[in-house]
């Protein structure tokens, strides 16, 4: 008797034709057809690198971590995590062609980090990790403004201005995780705002995976471990208190951890393509 498999909703890419995953992907694809070995990826576009390598050997792009290694005249594509003012101001220098696969939702936050510091208020930005791309292209538009942090260091924060700070976030930060962290810091200063930015597909994701860690108790999650969308998923599922492993591919699955289980859910990160899912499922069913 094969293992039960229950799929959470929604899977595979994020977004569509107009922000997210699959509409960096789309746009990646459209330009290497378009200007076939002159397109160039500006680090990874999305974090998998299966998603990177099949674009690679697929379509011919070619992925550099600086501007200078790009030759002028090509496309240069903006990863969808978006990128610091100064590397916009290299690529145009350079004379390069921008594709710009940022999200638009990571780009809102960005405009509301300008207009802010330009009003002379304070940010205090959330993130997963201090050097998270998202991170570093958000705090790069207003460096002497912005306050970097992360939920783990967020009791730690002092404000000296607290009336004048507002707080931001990471947009695939852990719902419950920064709930809980961001009602403790409002207790503690009554006077700042707060505005979290974690988007609706992460927030959906991750109802969804803790819905499924309740009722089923086992949960698998599908992502790359640079995704920072993924790892929160196993966060929320653990929490929600199933047993929980996360996977970048079918062959990392234990056949040891699915000994005397009837029924899984799995879950995947918003840049696990669907193929690589659907990968790990057959493998599920067949221990």
């Amino acid at each position: 008797m094969s293992i039960k498999v229950v799929i959470a909703e929604p899977h595979g890419y994020c977004g569509n034709d107009n922000f997210g995953v699959q509409r960096a992907v789309r746009l990646a694809q459209k330009t290497a057809r378009k200007q076939p070995g002159k397109t160039y990826l500006l680090g990874e576009i999305v974090h998998n690198q299966h998603v990177v390598s099949r674009l690679e050997k697929k379509y011919g792009l070619k992925t550099v971590q600086r501007i200078k290694d790009i030759p002028k005249g090509s496309m240069v594509i903006i990863r969808a995590h978006g990128v610091t003012p100064s590397v916009y101001q290299q690529a145009e220098k350079k004379g390069l062609n921008i594709i710009d696969a940022t999200c638009p939702l990571v780009v809102q936050v960005h405009k509301e980090v300008k207009r802010l510091a330009a009003e002379g208020r304070q940010i205090l930005y959330i993130a997963s990790s201090k050097n998270h791309d998202e991170a570093v292209g958000v705090v790069g538009e207003a460096p002497k403004a912005v306050i970097l942090t992360t939920l783990d260091e967020l009791d730690k924060i002092k404000l000296k201005n607290p009336q004048k700070t507002i707080v931001l976030t990471q947009t695939t930060l852990s719902v419950l995780e920064t709930q809980k962290k961001l009602n403790r810091f409002k207790a503690k200063y009554p006077e700042v705002e707060i505005k979290p930015h974690i988007c609706l597909a992460t927030s959906q994701r991750q109802k969804s995976a803790i819905e499924l860690a309740k009722r089923i108790g086992f949960v698998i999650i599908v992502g790359h471990p640079t995704s920072s969308n993924s790892n929160r998923l196993k966060e929320v599922a653990q929490t929600a208190g199933a047993k929980t492993y996360i996977v970048d591919t079918d062959k990392e699955l234990r056949p040891e951890w699915f000994k005397g289980i009837f029924e899984v859910a799995v879950s995947s990160g918003a840049s696990t393509p669907e193929w690589l899912l659907k990968k790990v499922i057959k493998k599920i069913k067949n221990f």
